[in-house]
């Protein structure tokens, strides 16, 4: 594995001429270009904030609510589009995969890191809109931005082992791409993308008595972009430090699935190549 870790790091040029590659390419594959990534996000930020505000009248306590939403929405979009495009990644590079040997899997590396670089363009948008329509609710301290580039590190690792994986799975199960939208978008509904964590916790209580609401929080808060998600919305808008037993979880989760994606990714490498 070690080895195979060096070789990926040997052909780091490889890897960032792909990206280039993919950045380049989602421009063309678009007359608006990269605008459209931002303003993807954008235009979902308004039909969620006029269904959640205008016609059920909610949100307010999450106010300013298009911030809110657009810090999920972000984050959401860089984690779908990376799987979603992994699903396809190998079979889109058959010819380069079947021409020249290398370690093919900076190919769904390259569509994470590409997206990635789309994400921190729409952070950037969130930082300004922050400081523009700011928070009543912000502690006033700055010291919780600094969470920010550690909770990448981990949406980075999270993202990256899924990828690699579902890469695989995309060769050897076509119709696995079909699915993927349709279980993508109701991955977002059960992160707190339209609401906060707090809802989650106040409906179990009034729902399921203890001890096993609590058992039903911890549950939810094994997602790891239950906790990304927050992260950035307390980092950001509310000027706040998330507990340190997230990090512990985030810790955790993110290194099983970079290491099990990766370990997958090389127990499938050479074997997907006869069904290209």
């Amino acid at each position: 594995m070690l080895s195979n870790l060096r070789n990926v790091l040997a052909r780091r040029d490889l890897l960032k001429a792909l990206v280039v590659s993919e950045l380049q390419s989602s421009v063309a594959r678009s007359k608006l270009g990269w605008v459209w990534w931002f303003l993807d996000p954008v235009l979902m930020m308004l039909v969620y904030w006029g269904v959640v505000v205008g016609i059920f009248d909610r949100g307010a306590r999450y106010a300013p609510y298009p911030a809110f939403l657009f810090a999920a929405l972000i984050t959401w979009k860089h984690f779908a589009t990376a799987v979603g495009r992994s699903l396809s990644i190998l079979r889109s590079r058959e010819r380069l995969i079947k021409g020249i040997p290398f370690p093919t899997v900076v190919l769904p590396l390259s569509v994470v890191f590409s997206g990635f670089a789309y994400f921190l363009f729409g952070f950037l948008v969130l930082l300004v809109a922050t400081i523009l329509w700011p928070c009543e609710q912000h502690s006033g301290a700055l010291l919780p931005t600094l969470q920010i580039p550690f909770l990448m590190l981990f949406q980075l690792a999270v993202t990256a082992g899924c990828a690699m994986v579902l890469s695989c799975l995309g060769v050897l199960f076509e119709d696995l791409r079909l699915f993927s939208t349709h279980a993508l978008r109701v991955g977002f509904y059960i992160s707190p993308g339209l609401f906060g964590i707090d809802l989650v916790s106040e409906g179990l209580q009034e729902k399921v008595s203890p001890p096993w609401s609590e058992v039903l929080y911890a549950v939810y808060m094994a997602n790891p972009f239950a906790i990304l998600i927050t992260g950035y919305r307390d980092s950001v808008l509310y000027g706040s430090f998330i507990p340190a037993h997230w990090w512990g979880i985030l810790l955790v989760e993110s290194a099983l699935l970079l290491w099990g994606g990766y370990r997958i990714y090389q127990y499938y490498d050479r074997r997907v190549i006869k069904f290209l």
